[in-house]
């Protein structure tokens, strides 16, 4: 059990006041509904919940455990101030009224809130809805908790509003039933609230609360499921704050009134700040398990803590990989901790993971065979990997992120029997688990007499899946299956990384099935007038890159439906980053700015003659961009088109004229764009399922790339093979 030190003594005393205030209106309230309530009973199980719930959220997400460390630490301790960005990606949406609603709130907008380098607590200070958003590792969680506690802390602390926080992990939602409702009530239910249901709609009709939804991209339900659920919530509860994170790749659908930040990878004064961190917690937990130890050791401690920290800022600087992978959070904690063990530093994400992974669990396994009979003890750490490959795997799989303690077993008592050999030997017992939540991969948790297990990040359940895929030589059964989830895409690339020596195999299989995306002519026809313009250029660029390029050109525009028409925008900052892969030279900013304004006019259904302009806007960019594209003027002739769009001027429908008018209109302009550049000539039919597919094959073509980026090794023949194809039919 964790000591309350005095400060968090008087923080739970004020949080219980601020419940009692929060719900100092409820019994009226249930009198004029024609209840009955015992006042008194009430005050006092009020009091009572509200203690334990502060209790409980101080133990939760106060203190946390740095990685091989089995000695927990404060958060405010280790914590770095994150910084955003804003975001401005493309996201869906279901209906033009959204987009609008969109639009609005973000015209509300203070400028500050569009720049870079945004303070995280600034923002949350003044922004009511906030969607976080960041790769993995970046620290979205800690951020959340540290919010939370900030709120918690109120009115001690530098957040400035007197909510209650309630911290909702998303990887618990499983079933469409799920609400957020419900959730929180849970929460209160689970710290003895009464009439735990009515209090949680009580505080949210009062704007009592701050909710904080961790981790959109870890729940198992559809993501338009859960941007509709949050929508709606919000919508019924909109005096309350709230704060939502996910993963950036996950985060294709737009929240409506929420503002919209990247959270910054670490800079190098992040990156220094935490290795001292680091390095003083560390050895500070020397200093405390030395019984022995004095103020002079403790002292010489600090200097040793302070040397070896910055020797591990000195490696990193000579480490070029190392120095990569030290913009997270996690991954800097696993350089810290080679660093500190004298060990050499891996090659990519992969091996930071592995080797990281199995020092700590060396040094606990030999911990517990010490501590144990040796003539009954036969753990290992690869019985462990083992056990944790099988864990994760089956979880990630059935998408269940938390397991029941009793399931837990009963699977893995199933797995062993199912081996001859050591491994049939293992007995799977509580004390067995608790060695891996002693080094920090796991956490068992017990509430209300269940018990159960999860990982304790889920890119440590990642990583082991990554393991059991390879071990098992699953690639070419995963890929098929689970290329287009985005929620899979971080376990491909860990994949990349593990599988030294056979990545070409993943590589390969990941072309197959991007090849599967292009099943319809209409499909079929881009790709092939791709081909056919890359045939008649005369750049120096790559011929991959010419083919990336000719696709903003191929890109289905002039669609009527708002939906797949941003899906495609969508489209291009994938094939943009993918073009970066292979090219640098072009900057497709403009393109992309002049195809977003263009679909949004469309969609909002603007004047003819603003989206004429538009048009030959977009054109002229098109030109200035792939000037160095140096494509054949015979098929690609832009001051042509610019100058029959011109023509088209004095046609343009005034907008009081019937819809129907300025539909035809806009047609015509498609057709002289399709017409003049030679374009297939229902490129502007395509179905919305067509859509989607096309932005899955540029999706997994873009992950290929990523993949090979990360691999250690990978065969140049079979590269160069597999990029002559991209963007191509080879009917492979």
């Amino acid at each position: 059990m964790l000591a309350m030190n005095i400060k968090q003594e008087q923080t739970i005393r004020e949080v219980v006041q601020r419940f009692k205030a929060a719900l100092s209106g409820f019994p009226e309230s249930v009198r004029k509904r024609g209840g009955e309530i015992d006042e008194a009973y009430f005050v006092h199980a009020i009091s009572k919940a509200a203690s334990q719930y502060a209790r409980n959220y101080i133990k939760s997400y106060a203190f946390t455990q740095i990685f091989g460390s089995q000695k927990l630490t404060t958060l405010s301790s280790i914590y770095i101030g994150q910084k955003f960005q804003a975001y401005t990606s493309v996201r869906s949406f279901e209906s033009v009224n959204d987009l609008e609603e969109a639009f609005a709130h973000d015209l509300q907008r203070s400028n500050y809130s569009k720049g870079n380098n945004l303070l995280g607590l600034n923002i949350a200070n003044e922004e009511v809805y906030l969607m976080i958003l960041g790769k993995p590792t970046v620290g979205k969680t800690t951020f959340l908790k540290y919010i939370g506690l900030e709120a918690l802390y109120y009115p001690e602390s530098r957040y400035k509003h007197d909510v209650l926080p309630v911290f909702i992990h998303l990887w618990k939602f499983c079933l469409n039933t799920d609400n957020l409702l419900q959730a929180i009530a849970e929460e209160f239910e689970k710290c003895g609230f009464p009439e735990s249901r009515e209090l949680t709609i009580w505080m949210l009709e009062q704007g009592n609360l701050l909710i904080l939804v961790d981790g959109l991209n870890e729940s198992t339900l559809s993501q338009r499921y859960l941007s509709q659920h949050l929508k709606e919530f919000v919508k019924a509860y909109p005096h309350n704050r709230y704060i939502v994170s996910s993963r950036l790749v996950s985060y294709q659908r737009n929240l409506g009134q929420f503002l919209e930040l990247e959270m910054q990878t670490w800079d190098d004064l992040h990156i220094q700040e935490y290795i001292h961190k680091w390095f003083t917690i560390n050895y500070e937990s020397r200093a405390n398990r030395d019984v022995n130890g004095t103020s002079n050791d403790s002292s010489k401690l600090a200097d040793i803590a302070s040397q070896e920290a910055q020797r591990c800022w000195q490696i990193l600087q000579l480490n070029a990989v190392a120095r990569d992978l030290a913009n997270s959070p996690l991954s800097l904690s696993f350089l810290c901790l080679l660093c500190d063990r004298r060990l050499s530093l891996p090659s990519n994400v992969s091996g930071l993971y592995q080797k990281a992974i199995n020092l700590v669990l060396e040094e606990q396994v030999l911990n517990y065979q010490l501590l144990n009979d040796q003539g009954q003890n036969i753990i290992s750490t690869d019985i462990l990997e083992i056990l944790l490959t099988e864990i994760a795997y089956k979880s990630f799989e059935l998408c269940q992120s938390l397991l029941p303690f009793q399931d837990l077993t009963e699977y893995l008592q199933e797995i062993l029997t199912s081996y001859i050999g050591v491994l049939e030997k293992v007995e799977v017992s509580f004390n067995l688990l608790k060695v891996l939540q002693k080094i920090g991969i796991c956490k068992i948790n017990t509430v209300a007499g269940l018990t159960s297990f999860t990982f304790s990040h889920i890119t440590f359940q990642e990583y082991f899946v990554a393991r059991y895929i390879y071990n098992h030589n699953l690639v070419k059964q995963i890929v098929p299956q689970h290329l287009s989830d985005r929620r899979w895409q971080n376990i491909f690339l860990l994949l990349a990384g593990i599988a030294n020596g056979n990545v070409e195999e993943l590589l390969l299989s990941i072309e197959i099935q991007a090849a599967s995306y292009i099943n319809t002519n209409k499909l079929s026809d881009i790709l092939e007038w791709i081909e056919q313009i890359n045939i008649h250029s005369r750049g120096t660029q790559k011929s991959v890159a010419k083919r990336i390029a000719a696709l903003f050109l191929a890109r289905p525009r002039f669609l009527a439906e708002i939906s797949p028409a941003l899906v495609l925008t969508r489209m291009l900052e994938l094939a943009r980053e993918l073009y970066c892969t292979f090219d640098l030279s072009p900057n497709f900013d403009k393109v992309f700015a002049s195809d977003l304004s263009l679909s949004l006019a469309q969609a909002l259904d603007f004047d003819s003659n603003t989206e004429l302009n538009l048009v030959i806007q977009l054109c002229n960019d098109l030109e200035q961009t792939l000037v160095k594209i140096d494509f054949d003027k015979r098929y690609i002739n832009f001051m042509a088109l610019s100058a029959r769009l011109e023509s088209l001027i004095d046609q343009v429908p005034s907008y009081d004229q019937p819809f129907e008018v300025r539909e035809d209109f806009r047609n015509q302009i498609s057709r002289v764009w399709i017409q003049t550049l030679y374009l297939p000539v229902d490129l502007n039919q395509i179905s919305h399922h067509e859509v989607e597919s096309l932005e899955n094959y540029l999706y997994a073509n873009l992950l290929m790339v990523k993949c090979k980026n990360i691999a250690i090794a990978v065969s140049r023949k079979v590269w160069e093979e597999i990029e002559s194809r991209i963007l191509r039919i080879t009917g492979i």
